[in-house]
């Protein structure tokens, strides 16, 4: 940190927030370079002009009367030719400054007033100024509560909202401030009021204002600089934390800029790659283009829907006077999200596509937490409406769930949650096309829904299937029961979505005509049905997505089969297996693993083409399966049965390597994830082991829950779970 300190211009500045976007370098003449090189100063954008405001002109670490820039000019987007000097106000830096109706508003900042060569008196003000363009005059508005220097001033919808910063006195922090402030516009005289207290400081960061959520970047604090992302939700006034802030060096986010462009909150630290935060999936993005020139404590200034201006700011060679002019508009780069599905690719951690995630339990993430309570990492609890059994399924920040409300599930939930806050973003209902009377041995929205960048896709034990968007707008439905006859039984239906690309796969076994249909996702129509006997099963088939022959492996009461995904064709079956009515089949290279709650049927089978006899390779040795499908992970086989018995196995040859009671049953299957697997039980408690075959339990976690632990998310950073009418996230950026 005394390195870094010492390398670092110690600029008490307020970033406004830098978009770094494509770097493209203004044409000479354009605009032309600030009069001087300057950091730490103030610059917005007011109809057709870019203002730009006072700042530090000195040599790093140096304050006095003669460090501050006595600038205040403004250019003329339309017609400029070079910059106008306007009235000024008083010497500043690291002050905060935004546009609002024909008004300029300073607020806050520093200034010393020592001469040249003595000790810095360097001191917090609280003064706020305003600056009307049609007169061209200052006055001076309500102070700020306290002196504030090195924060951020945002503007937002008719009211101002500061936030970050601390009091200077005589060159040294007096204190802190643990509350940002709001002051309304329309009031006379305007009025400073405290948003929420935090647990948390900052100086010298960034922030933006993005659909009524206001973002806090980076900065500095007591443990150095730091790349933390916080976000005040402007409705509910709950902070929350977001992920952090890419940054490939030390710096991280200190002397960061943000802006909103068009909806998007861009930021930008000391690196040539900027970042855009997309909320769809609350991740960070690399912009697509780099600035040239590498800087902080800069002013960014959006200057259309595409466009922004990069302007000043310093690096270690010193103060800059430079503007760069940086593009994102759509002919040039196509969309954000468009641009983001290669990203979503290499980052499959952001997402939990459908039952079991992408069918085999493999979490993609690798920063999941490791412990947990009521207490620690819970980041948000979330009531449900109705009552459901199925795996809550996530795109980005958006968490989909399904259930039914009502004593004979008269109707059909879906409710979309964000994943962070926890607070509902959207819910919808659909009446049920047959009535089910509710009881504890009937399945309620067991199934689970799949979800993919285009939508949501749901079917319901009812017979009702569904696709909807995002939004919850609904782009097709079907009603099975209507086509092929009501689903029999005692117990309902269990069996989930699965999908390909382009296609969603549904295996309906029940007690009436059984049947497999392949769904185009766009329209909703079949590709193709197969028609199966009676077979009573709740279990769902698992896609092997492989380019040239996508495979659907079936596991279903007494028979193990493979189905050609493309043409509806059988390629092979085992008959004769028991129990093996409820666990998925599980998939390596080789093998398809079959658990069954059966002695000696959980077992493992040569998954080729060409295998016609001899397909089983191996039965687990003294294990069976519950609820819970077989995970696969490090060469290791891992079962669960009725009792909570978890159970090793080599998956070379099935011998069991060792067996570990749990403190309860689990309906959720585990999950594998960077060397570590999650055994979810029913009643809340989870036990984390090593994934190395040596039975080492690194945590034991117990949450308090009423009803049981249905299914398991896993995202980056964060798990989520399903009881009948809760939601629960667990995650490591609380």
């Amino acid at each position: 940190m005394n390195w870094l300190l010492s390398k670092i211009p110690y600029f008490y500045g307020l970033l406004l927030i830098s978009v770094v976007l494509p770097g493209v370098q203004l044409k000479a003449g354009s605009i032309p370079n600030l009069p001087e090189a300057v950091t730490s100063f103030g610059a917005c954008k007011l109809g057709s002009f870019v203002y730009v405001y006072g700042g530090h002109v000195g040599e790093a670490h140096v304050y006095s009367e003669e460090t501050y820039s006595r600038s205040f000019i403004r250019y003329n987007l339309k017609a400029g030719k070079k910059w106008e000097r306007l009235p000024f106000n008083q010497p500043l830096q690291g002050f905060g400054m935004a546009a609002h109706k024909g008004k300029i508003y300073l607020a806050g900042g520093s200034h010393a007033t020592n001469e040249k060569g003595k000790k810095s008196n360097l001191s917090s003000l609280a003064d706020v100024s305003v600056f009307d363009v049609k007169t061209k005059k200052w006055s001076k508005v309500t102070p700020l509560p306290e002196p504030r220097s090195s924060h951020e001033l945002v503007a937002y919808k008719g009211k101002l909202y500061v936030i970050g910063g601390w009091n200077m006195k005589d060159g040294k922090g007096v204190n802190w401030h643990f509350n940002g402030l709001v002051a309304d516009l329309a009031e006379d005289p305007i009025r400073w009021k405290k948003l929420p207290t935090t647990d948390w400081k900052v100086r010298a960061n960034s922030a933006a204002v993005v659909k009524n959520q206001l973002y806090v970047i980076g900065g500095l604090n007591d443990q150095g600089t730091t790349g933390a992302v916080k976000r005040l939700n402007l409705k509910s006034f709950k902070w929350y934390n977001m992920p952090e802030f890419p940054s490939p060096n030390r710096i991280k986010g200190f002397g960061s800029s943000a802006c909103n462009l068009n909806g998007k909150l861009v930021a930008g630290g000391f690196s040539y790659q900027p970042h855009i935060f997309l909320d769809s999936n609350s991740s960070w993005i690399p912009s697509p283009e780099k600035v040239k020139e590498k800087r902080f404590f800069h002013r960014m200034v959006p200057l259309s829907n595409e466009k922004v201006l990069f302007i000043g700011g310093a690096n270690f060679e010193g103060h800059l006077d430079d503007i760069e002019i940086l593009d994102f508009s759509e002919d040039k780069h196509g969309s954000f999200e468009e641009g983001a599905q290669d990203f979503f690719e290499k980052n499959k951690g952001e997402v939990w596509t459908g039952f079991r995630g992408d069918g085999n339990s493999q979490s993609f993430a690798v920063n999941l937490p490791l412990e947990w309570s009521d207490e620690k990492n819970l980041l948000w609890r979330s009531t449900l409406a109705g009552y459901g059994q199925s795996t809550p399924v996530v795109w980005g920040n958006f968490v989909f769930t399904t259930s039914t409300e009502g004593n004979f599930s008269e109707q059909l939930m879906v409710q979309c949650t964000h994943l962070v806050s926890g607070e509902l973003i959207w819910e919808k209902s659909f009446p049920t096309p047959v009535k089910i009377e509710r009881s504890q041995y009937v399945s309620q929205a067991a199934p689970s829904p799949v979800v993919d960048e285009s939508g949501v896709y749901l079917f319901f034990e009812s017979g009702l299937l569904l696709a909807l968007d995002h939004k919850g707008n609904k782009l097709w439905d079907r009603t099975l029961t209507k086509e092929y006859g009501p689903i029999e039984g005692n117990h309902g239906v269990g069996s989930s979505l699965f999908q390909s690309a382009k296609s969603l796969g549904l295996l309906v076994d029940h007690s009436g005509p059984s049947y497999l249909i392949k769904i185009d996702k766009q329209t909703g129509r079949n590709d193709w049905k197969m028609d199966r006997p009676k077979r009573v099963s709740w279990s769902t088939p698992t896609l092997s997505k492989t380019s040239t022959n996508p495979t659907v492996f079936i596991s279903s009461n007494g028979v193990v089969e493979a189905i050609d995904f493309e043409k509806g064709e059988k390629i092979w079956e085992k008959e004769g297996i028991e129990g093996n009515t409820v666990a998925s089949p599980t998939l390596t290279d080789q093998l398809v693993i079959i658990g069954s709650s059966a002695k000696d049927q959980s077992l493992a089978l040569n998954r080729s083409r060409e295998t016609l006899d001899n397909r089983i390779v191996w039965i687990a040795e003294d294990a069976t399966s519950s609820f819970g499908s077989p995970l696969v992970a490090g060469g290791n086989l891992y079962l669960v049965n009725r009792a909570g018995v978890a159970t090793c196995h080599d998956l070379n040859n099935g011998s069991k390597k060792w067996d570990l009671r749990l403190p309860g049953s689990c309906w959720a299957s585990p999950i594998s994830s960077a060397g570590r697997v999650y055994f979810f039980t029913k009643d809340g408690d989870t036990i984390v082991i090593k994934n190395d075959g040596s039975k080492e339990i690194l945590s034991r976690n117990k949450l308090s829950i009423n009803g049981r632990v249905y299914g398991v998310a896993s995202v980056e950073n964060s798990f989520v779970f399903r009881t009948g009418s809760e939601l629960i996230c667990v995650s490591k950026i609380i």
